[in-house]
């Protein structure tokens, strides 16, 4: 039996769920920021898929191991496309509202405040939610981006391993015992 590149399964799906995620991202950014509520559902939303995607990388870890896998062998693919994934948001952020959009936080602020007065919350209400989201901006900086990289990874990775618990399978013993006295 030929031995794969074990790192294989985690850096294609670590590829194909960063180029989603930066997909989604710009989806959010240009068409889903017209209000609060559409953005933060679709923020849920993209997260789910990329969640789903996570789970995906386990199961197909699992496959490539014979449909038997150590919950470390599993976690270790989902590891790396977390890794991958992330990094790709991280750099997302940084291109989009750097240099394609930098005035998308005052933009979105102006149009939330419009939203906020438009469903009739009180100004109480507005001004805090307005003060949250003051200081947004500074968590799409490059240190900010690199503090939630680190939080992301962490949160991500909790994700992986309940994933990679649930997947994982050990080959039965008494398999292996019966091929060996075959042999």
């Amino acid at each position: 039996m030929q031995e794969v590149f074990k790192y294989r399964v985690g850096l294609r799906f670590g590829l194909i769920t960063g180029l989603l995620y930066a997909i989604l991202l710009f989806l959010r950014y240009r068409i889903f920021d017209s209000n609060p509520v559409s953005f933060g559902v679709c923020t849920a939303v993209s997260y789910l898929i990329i969640l789903l995607l996570y789970s995906f990388a386990g199961i197909a870890q699992k496959k490539e191991l014979g449909g038997y896998g150590e919950m470390k062998d599993i976690f270790q693919a989902i590891f790396i496309a977390i890794l991958i994934a992330e990094m790709a948001y991280v750099i997302f952020n940084f291109i989009y509202l750097k240099y394609i959009d930098p005035s998308f936080w005052d933009i979105y602020r102006s149009r939330s405040l419009l939203y906020y007065h438009s469903v009739n919350l009180t100004d109480a209400q507005i001004d805090q939610i307005m003060k949250n989201l003051k200081d947004v901006d500074k968590e799409t900086r490059p240190f900010g981006l690199l503090k939630g990289y680190g939080f992301a990874v962490v949160v991500d990775s909790i994700f992986g391993l309940i994933v990679a618990a649930v997947l994982k399978k050990r080959k039965p013993v008494v398999a292996g015992t019966f091929e060996e006295v075959k042999s």
